[in-house]
């Protein structure tokens, strides 16, 4: 049961422009709908408002605030994975598993019918293309952003807002990405160094 349920993993190489190599490891998620029923609704994300981008985009500007855009890097990978989903890595991903540390993976790596390796593993993780992965992400960075003061807009769960020195510091997100307000750059800078510091510095 649980090998039918596997998802199949994907792994994208890209160039840069400027000639950097990229790679991103992403899972199938669509026999997720298949054996668990989920529906569209069950991992979907919520994102921010336009309205919401406009007019704290004029709030900024009437306040003369400070403004900082950020990504997080490999955010997914940041939020805990709650429920238990197994992944197959075939062939070539299961052989790169293996030279990462063989006396962990080598023990378990089957063959198929037609002699390709095959690698299964459990995800601890919310990785990109599993359906609850935006979601997973999003409830990880709110709480996160709860813990540091913020509280979240009622009408628009990607908006939060703080007071901070006496004056009102703001944070929208679309995702990973972020933007950053307040009257005061030193304040934007120490939000943003604290955001850094809780995703590992990948920040940028």
């Amino acid at each position: 049961e649980q090998k039918k349920k596997a998802l199949e993993a994907l792994f994208f190489l890209t160039e840069k422009r400027d000639g950097r190599i990229k790679g991103r490891k992403c899972a199938v998620g669509s026999k997720q709908r298949t054996y668990d029923g989920y529906d569209k609704s069950d991992g979907s994300s919520p994102t921010v408002q336009t309205d919401s981008i406009l007019l704290t985009g004029v709030i900024d500007a009437h306040e003369k605030r400070d403004v900082a855009t950020m990504d997080i890097g490999s955010a997914y990978l940041t939020a805990e994975n709650d429920e238990e989903v197994i992944m197959v890595l075939r062939a070539k991903l299961a052989e790169m598993m293996v030279r990462v540390n063989p006396e962990l993976y080598r023990p378990y790596v089957t063959l198929s019918a037609k002699g390709v390796p095959m690698l299964y593993v459990r995800l601890s993780k919310a990785l990109y293309g599993m359906l609850r992965a935006a979601l997973l992400f999003y409830k990880k960075l709110r709480g996160d952003l709860e813990d540091m003061g913020f509280e979240v807009n009622p009408y628009d769960p990607c908006v939060a807002n703080k007071t901070i020195k006496g004056a009102q510091c703001t944070i929208c997100w679309h995702v990973d990405d972020l933007k950053i307000s307040h009257v005061n750059p030193k304040v934007v800078t120490q939000v943003c160094n604290t955001l850094s510091k809780t995703y590992n510095n990948k920040c940028k």
